[in-house]
């Protein structure tokens, strides 16, 4: 027979044994094995080849192979269509799979919104913030288009006067820059002509061609275009004038549109990826972020630094959507119910 004493230590030795067996079990459940990409990591990118996300893209993939960021190639594969809706959808395919990621830009915080798309940021997960990238207006280098004073004036003469391009959804980035320096004209917005292509480079080549006025576009959509002289870039969205190819471009807020703007450029990935997945992503960014050749490619393309985590990019968004919510409705493009 097991006296009382033995028996109360008994139990007291098990009640410890079992208390240490589930602090271990929690701590293993919390610990998550380290995660790299063991095949090729798809860059997927809502519009077709020639703007500026695509462009992003392209130049994460150079630099990772030319430093070795990762041991799998990465591919940059373009979704055109539906305003981002196709690649959105494509990525919901591979929801949970850290070898899928995605360009995300305004259109991402906008499009729930205008009610242009089904989707919203909270329906993946940001991995990361890079930079931001003004907006400018161009025009093909024969343009009678003067300067962007001259734009704005003729659209408050008459606002179906002219037709503006831009990529790659109304309602989307572009037009809300469009919108914004309009409205701080006193021009209306849903008065001026808009014709929506499917990348920056169809709308400038429409340009070009004389089928559009004037094109509202990423800054680096225009840079090889305006290093080859075919056109000229009347106005850009800074606070104030930035440098480089854009040195002599003229701030809106100098030419009667007392607007400014700019647009996110970072990545997303599938809603339920894995902790560690979201852990490599993140440091393999902010290391993206401090590489010289890098940041050598922002200053030639005039886009801001601006790295932030997951989840300070989710903070982020929170705070824009309300903000946008207000500047949508501003400009006439806020779908009704929101």
């Amino acid at each position: 027979m097991v006296s009382p004493v033995c028996e109360h230590r008994f139990f007291s030795v098990f009640r410890s044994i079992i208390a240490v067996v589930l602090v271990l079990a929690a701590a293993g459940a919390g610990a998550q094995t380290p995660w790299k990409p063991q095949r090729p990591v798809e860059l997927i990118v809502g519009s077709a080849a020639g703007n500026s996300n695509d462009l992003m893209l392209r130049l994460i993939s150079q630099v990772a192979q030319e430093k070795r960021l990762l041991d799998v190639p990465m591919n940059v594969m373009n979704k055109p269509g539906g305003g981002n809706t196709i690649a959105w959808s494509y990525l919901n395919q591979h929801a949970g799979d850290g070898h899928y990621l995605m360009m995300a830009n305004l259109n991402l915080s906008v499009g729930h919104l205008t009610g242009t798309s089904t989707f919203s940021y909270r329906d993946f997960t940001p991995v990361s913030l890079l930079y931001d990238e003004y907006v400018v207006f161009v025009v093909r280098k024969e343009s009678p288009i003067k300067s962007g004073q001259d734009l704005l004036e003729r659209l408050k003469k008459n606002p179906a006067s002219l037709s503006v391009a831009f990529s790659s959804v109304a309602g989307g980035a572009n037009h809300i820059a469009a919108g914004l320096v309009f409205k701080a004209a006193g021009i209306d917005i849903k008065k001026v002509r808009a014709v929506v292509f499917d990348s920056a480079g169809k709308a400038i080549t429409a340009a070009l061609g004389g089928h559009v006025d004037f094109v509202s576009a990423s800054a680096s959509s225009s840079v090889s275009h305006l290093k080859a002289g075919t056109v000229r870039v009347i106005g850009i969205t800074s606070p104030k004038r930035v440098g480089g190819v854009f040195a002599d471009v003229p701030t809106f807020r100098e030419q009667g549109g007392n607007a400014t703007f700019s647009n996110y450029r970072g990545l997303i990935t599938g809603k339920t990826v894995p902790a560690n997945q979201l852990a490599y992503w993140e440091q393999f960014f902010a290391t993206l972020d401090k590489d010289p050749g890098w940041r050598a490619h922002l200053d030639k393309n005039e886009w801001e630094p601006n790295y932030t985590n997951s989840r300070d990019t989710r903070k982020y968004w929170d705070e824009l959507d309300v903000q946008m919510r207000s500047t949508l409705d501003d400009l006439g493009l806020l779908k009704k119910g929101n």
